[in-house]
């Protein structure tokens, strides 16, 4: 018998790049909300994240990123590196300690080649 799990978001990095894919479909409980929700993020030119959990979090949390990343490049005239907008999720999610539902894939390729994080998530802190 085949049974809903919730979200599914999943990345695969290969010797030239980062594969990220999400289910477009969004779920309140057993009820489907909206068939075509997009869970694919994007961060920068160069990175993209991949979001389950509460829609509003997944989507502020990325679009803060996205910002951060934003006004990284404009400083340093370059573009940034997976492991700056890493970072940067990463303090987010620590510091609101399991009070923000999202599980995120964070993926993407820099000057140090292809770099893919298998998963962030607050709700690990709780």
């Amino acid at each position: 018998k085949a049974r809903s799990t919730g979200t599914t978001i999943c990345g695969v990095i290969f010797n030239e790049g980062v594969v990220l894919g999400a289910d477009t479909r969004a779920t309140g409980g057993s009820i489907v909300c909206d068939l075509n929700c997009e869970k694919i993020h994007y961060i920068a030119d160069n990175i993209y994240c991949c979001g389950a959990g509460t829609a509003a979090d997944t989507e502020f949390t990325t679009r803060m990123v996205e910002s951060k990343m934003q006004l990284l490049k404009l400083r340093t005239g370059r573009e940034g590196r997976v492991i700056s907008a890493l970072r940067m999720l990463k303090q987010y999610l620590f510091r609101y300690q399991g009070y923000i539902s999202a599980a995120l894939v964070l993926g993407g390729v820099d000057v140090t080649g292809p770099a893919f994080v298998h998963s962030l998530s607050s709700w690990l802190h709780r």
